[in-house]
């Protein structure tokens, strides 16, 4: 039987044809309701974007033919309709719960439903699909937003066999070596930039993926600081971050807490900028250090008192606590305190700023290492507006844990994180690694409530 999917506005506005992903013999709806308060994202680049991309593709139909009720032939050969509601039933209008639009949309749907058709309302809303079924509507997720399950997403690493020769020659030869060297490297899904951890009959070693090679690490021998790296998925994090920005100007890095996300990326920045004053290793100029504005209790930091650094401060301070421990080995004899004031004055000098997402909108700075913490908070929409603001010389290093997501949009499948993660898989300018949550560098208590909390 033929499908009647009838549209919600975040629908419409994921991606650049919306109402051609519903395979080519369904009708897809648009309620003439979604359509009048298309425009509602007022400030919110991408989404006004897609708001009028979709707007000027119904302009350019005929409009009898989507007013009609067999709709407009779209080229994939299903129909697009757009269908305004009847009177609201009672039942309908008691939901206090839900706006005027809910309530015109969920009419649609009875209407259409009484046509004897088979309804899906598409949404992302739980609770607008719970309703939904309530009212005898079939419902789904929106499918196109939906990424795969944290257990499934891209680690950004994959185990594999290879010939002790051919391992040694990975070595002996800047070139590398062919992908066809793996046993069974046939079975591999080969992703470029994903680093390989090697096994072979003597030895193990770890590479990564470019163009048909496997080649050697450049920074495994050469973390700086002092620093080290305490297992195989740091190193690979280290070698992400090392890599100068012309190369991988973009790392995304996912892991629970005590993984080491933050500190190795805020010491890698720090080595960088304190090569100031020799133009022949200095890489960046500052580093900035961004956060979503919202809490645990989800609560914006506009709708909080004070100036800026007054809201950001609380909600950074493990950058403060990241800094002291990066400090300590070159002042062994310091007190706390002496390493806060310390670390305070990177603020002071301007080497490293603090701001909320927001703030990075719309600026356009080179030479900078952009670290984003909690990505998983951001919204896909946001994502996209930062990242697009690359500048000549800066470098975005992306942090977040997936299963932490403290927005209520947002879910472990849907989110900044997991959308920028899946979306450049496999770029040639983007690095990534998921850090071991059994491999944790804070204490066995901490990693024992990790698995069991």
């Amino acid at each position: 039987m033929k499908k009647v999917f009838v549209l919600r506005t975040e629908a419409l506005l994921a991606s650049k044809d919306p109402t051609l992903r519903f395979g080519d013999d369904n009708t897809i709806v648009v309620p003439m309701a979604i359509l009048q308060n298309l425009y509602r994202y007022k400030g919110v680049p991408e989404k006004m974007s897609m708001a009028s991309r979709f707007v000027e593709y119904i302009d350019s139909l005929p409009q009898n033919d989507l007013l009609s009720e067999g709709g407009f032939k779209q080229e994939n050969g299903s129909y697009l309709r757009i269908v305004d509601n009847g009177p609201i039933e009672q039942e309908i209008a008691n939901l206090a719960d839900f706006s005027r639009l809910d309530h015109r949309v969920f009419q649609v749907c009875k209407d259409l439903k009484k046509k004897r058709q088979k309804v899906i309302l598409i949404s992302r809303n739980p609770n607008i699909r719970l309703k939904g079924n309530q009212l005898g509507i079939d419902t789904e997720l929106f499918k196109d937003e939906i990424f795969p399950k944290p257990c499934d997403q891209y680690k950004g690493i994959v185990e594999v066999f290879m010939p002790g020769s051919s391992l040694e020659k990975m070595f002996t030869d800047e070139r590398g070596v062919p992908v066809e060297e793996v046993y069974q490297y046939e079975n591999f899904d080969w992703i470029e930039n994903e680093f390989v951890e090697i096994v072979s009959d003597t030895s193990k070693a770890i590479g990564r993926y470019t163009n048909g090679r496997i080649v050697r690490l450049k920074y495994d021998k050469s973390i700086p600081g002092g620093h080290k790296a305490l297992n195989v998925e740091q190193v690979v994090f280290w070698e992400s971050l090392l890599m100068p920005p012309d190369i991988a100007p973009l790392v995304v890095t996912k892991g629970v807490a005590g993984t080491g996300k933050t500190y190795c990326s805020l010491a890698m920045a720090l080595n960088a900028i304190e090569k100031k004053g020799d133009k022949k290793k200095q890489t960046y100029k500052q580093i900035i250090v961004a956060t979503p504005t919202v809490t645990v209790a989800n609560e914006e930091l506009g709708f909080l008192p004070g100036e800026i650094d007054d809201k950001v401060g609380p909600y950074l301070g493990g950058i403060v606590d990241n800094l002291k421990e990066i400090l300590r080995p070159k002042f062994p004899d310091f007190t706390n305190a002496e390493l806060k004031k310390k670390a305070m004055e990177f603020f002071e000098r301007g080497d490293i700023e603090i701001q909320p997402i927001g703030f990075l909108r719309g600026r356009t700075i080179p030479n900078t290492v952009f670290i984003i913490d909690e990505t998983q908070n951001i919204k896909p929409c946001d994502i996209k507006d930062i990242v697009t603001r690359s500048a000549e010389g800066s470098k975005f290093i992306f942090l977040g844990d997936a299963d932490q997501v403290n927005n209520p949009a947002l879910n472990s499948r849907y989110n900044g994180l997991v959308y920028l993660s899946e979306k450049m898989k496999g770029n040639p300018h983007t690095f990534q690694i998921t850090l071991n949550s059994k491999k944790s560098v804070r204490s066995k208590l901490a990693q024992e409530a990790l698995d069991i909390l």
